[in-house]
């Protein structure tokens, strides 16, 4: 393929992309658990080799780690559920605070501007039926998303099971299908994807907690109600970049402005998220999770865009590790680095050398660009 025209490789790479979108889109209801299952499957391996050189049959290391694993998740679906009807209660018990509240704003419009008051009355009335049917959608779906995935999960735990039981044999098909001469690369590249999963998705794991934290001590020093769900539901939407922490804000804040007296709560609820948001990204994310998934900022939100187009908010929460790992694949290959480079984080160093790059990467290249 190196010495087609470049209109025909690029003809090729989009058709490639073209195919391969298509099949995400069109067979997600099969990859999706698939996917998720196999990244799962890569964060619990070193459990399960664990439990195997204590000498467990490989059958009992399995199920070990799966119950581990089903009774943290189970646990914690069950406490979001159970918050986030509380939370729906509320909205809907809240009526007479709103009641009030519009009753305010009436007099103030009706007292500063020259509106007939039959207009105004018609007016907030449907705004007060948006306010409490947004809010209690906003909690409704996120209870609906919660149901969803516990169905979905045992289909994943279904795939993880497979895919630990038979994990040794997946290594030799890895190996068969690199052939016999690239023994050495296959287990390096197993390796490297083992390692970026696992670093990835525990470092993940690992902020989540400190910001759910961080937001839960600012929450109750505002004295918000239900501050422990909502501060690690922010939380685990900061994962999303720049967006993330304004979606995770919105429900804390309409829920104050719905059952509170003062709307200064409300800011500072989103003065506390923007505080650890700012030491998220400047901080904590950096030091825990590092420059291991060496994706640039602007392919990350292309990533983001287009998982979220392929495959909703799974696809949004995927594609920074599926664009690492697909990095990782075309670094390996001459013919595709400089994709590969695009991919990184090395494409936005100003202070990166692009020729050291691809000399670092390619054992064959011996001589210096500027020799």
């Amino acid at each position: 393929m190196s010495k087609l025209p470049l209109t025909v490789k690029i003809t090729c790479w989009l058709l490639s992309i073209v195919l391969g979108v298509s099949i995400l889109i069109y067979a997600k209801d099969l990859l999706l658990p698939m996917v998720l299952a196999g990244l799962l499957s890569l964060l619990l391996y070193p459990l399960f080799k664990k439990l195997t050189k204590w000498k467990f049959p490989t059958v009992l290391a399995v199920v070990v780690t799966m119950l581990i694993v089903i009774i943290i998740i189970g646990t914690t679906a069950m406490i979001i559920s159970k918050q986030i009807s509380m939370v729906v209660a509320d909205i809907y018990t809240s009526g007479g605070k709103i009641n009030e509240k519009i009753a305010g704003l009436h007099s103030y419009i009706a007292t500063h501007f020259n509106i007939d008051d039959a207009t105004v009355t018609v007016w907030l009335s449907g705004l007060k039926d948006k306010l409490v049917g947004v809010s209690g959608g906003i909690a409704s779906g996120a209870l609906s998303v919660t149901t969803d995935f516990m169905s979905a999960f045992v289909i994943v735990m279904v795939y993880v099971f497979c895919f630990l039981l038979y994990s040794g044999s997946f290594h030799d098909f890895s190996y068969a299908l690199m052939g016999n001469e690239r023994h050495d690369e296959a287990t390096t590249i197993i390796s490297h994807i083992q390692k970026l999963v696992q670093h990835y998705l525990l470092g993940l794991i690992t902020v989540i907690f400190i910001i759910g934290t961080c937001n839960t001590i600012g929450l109750l020093i505002i004295g918000v109600d239900h501050a422990l769900f909502f501060a690690f539901f922010a939380a685990m939407l900061t994962i999303i970049p720049y967006v993330g922490i304004f979606i995770g804000a919105s429900l804390p804040i309409t829920y104050i402005l719905l059952t509170k007296d003062s709307a200064w709560p409300a800011v500072g609820v989103l003065g506390v998220f923007l505080l650890v948001q700012f030491s998220e990204s400047n901080f904590i994310t950096p030091k825990i999770v590092g420059s291991r998934v060496s994706v640039n900022p602007f392919v990350a939100i292309v990533a983001l865009l287009v998982g979220g187009e392929i495959w909703g908010i799974p696809g949004m929460l995927l594609s920074i590790p599926l664009t690492a790992i697909l990095k990782l694949l075309l670094d390996t290959r001459p013919q595709t680095k400089a994709i590969g480079y695009f991919l990184g984080s090395e494409f936005t160093d100003t202070k990166n050398d692009p020729f050291k790059f691809f000399s670092k990467q390619d054992p064959d290249q011996t001589e210096s660009p500027k020799e």
